[in-house]
């Protein structure tokens, strides 16, 4: 049967009993996850990653405030809305949590009423600004992510690969003399060749997790290949420009138009090789410009 529940929230207070009261109240809507401290809670974070942490600021080692401060140094955990549960109730108090990034406050002894109102109130907004952050984040006519998305995952793929010491490989790529297709088939037409084309990179070349594609500039798209070495790139590259070369695509008169594609490929260990993310693009986007100068649709990896 499907869980019905609204969504999952991490509770982290010492007191049993404090822990035990917010638990009985929302345990029926909610998927609940408990901790009893700052560290434990930290670690359940990243695994459970809950959409809401009700936070408790007086606990021994490691106070709410510095539980806080963790988790938003954290890549994984600083987006999660943390609400501070808490007996204090000075202003000073309120003010330097909201201060370091809560997004609320409740006081003990708790109202469940005001709880479960806060609760649905944070998590209706996190909903809208995810809807917000996803439009934000999309390319309209290729239905992939935008460039902006490409440039935010990149940094955080790239700092993972060079702790783990692990390749990433790249694919720059153009659909050829797109200009001329929008030219004879017209701007729509030139849209529907860029969907089919994007279908097809993702059809072809997110084979891993953590792959990923997205749009470019113009009549361009760039793919992320987790642990690939030139060679794998170019093997995926090919694949994407055979398949796009043999597509037909159907116009509004009934005729079936043609599309190829360039491609350009890097590939490069961050942890050794002596390659910013900047060069990591750049020396994919030298092998992009010398397929086209060899002919168009064809890849070609920088070396």
């Amino acid at each position: 049967m499907r869980d019905k529940k609204k969504g999952t929230i991490l509770v982290v207070d010492d007191s049993r009993v404090s822990q035990t009261h917010l638990i009985q109240i929302l345990q029926d809507e909610y998927i609940i996850h408990a901790a009893s401290g700052g560290v434990e809670a930290i670690q359940i974070a990243k695994a459970a990653k809950p959409d809401i942490v009700l936070l408790d600021i007086v606990m021994p080692q490691m106070d709410g405030y510095e539980t806080l401060q963790n988790l938003r140094e954290n890549v994984e955990t600083k987006d999660i809305p943390v609400i501070f549960i808490t007996s204090l109730d000075a202003e000073a108090d309120e003010a330097k949590g909201l201060r370091l990034g809560a997004v609320d406050y409740i006081s003990k002894p708790y109202n469940p009423t005001i709880v479960k109102l806060r609760i649905s109130i944070q998590l209706q907004l996190m909903e809208q600004m995810r809807t917000i952050t996803e439009l934000s984040l999309m390319d309209a006519v290729s239905k992939l992510p935008n460039r902006r998305y490409f440039e935010q995952r990149l940094n955080e793929e790239w700092q993972r690969a060079k702790s783990e010491n692990r390749q990433l490989g790249i694919l720059i790529m153009d659909v050829d003399k797109l200009r001329t297709y929008n030219a004879i088939y017209g701007y729509r037409q030139g849209d529907e060749c860029l969907f089919n084309v994007a279908k097809i990179i993702s059809d072809n070349a997110l084979l891993s997790p953590g792959d990923f594609a997205a749009r470019w500039i113009y009549g361009g798209f760039v793919v992320l290949l987790q642990n690939a070495t030139g060679g794998e790139c170019n093997t995926i590259g090919e694949n994407i420009r055979k398949d796009v070369e043999a597509a037909v695509i159907k116009t509004d008169t009934g005729e079936n138009a043609k599309a190829t594609i360039s491609v350009g490929a890097n590939a490069a260990t961050p942890a050794t090789d002596e390659c910013t993310i900047e060069q990591f693009i750049s020396n994919a986007d030298s092998a992009l410009y010398l397929a086209k100068e060899l002919g168009r649709n064809k890849v070609v990896v920088y070396s």
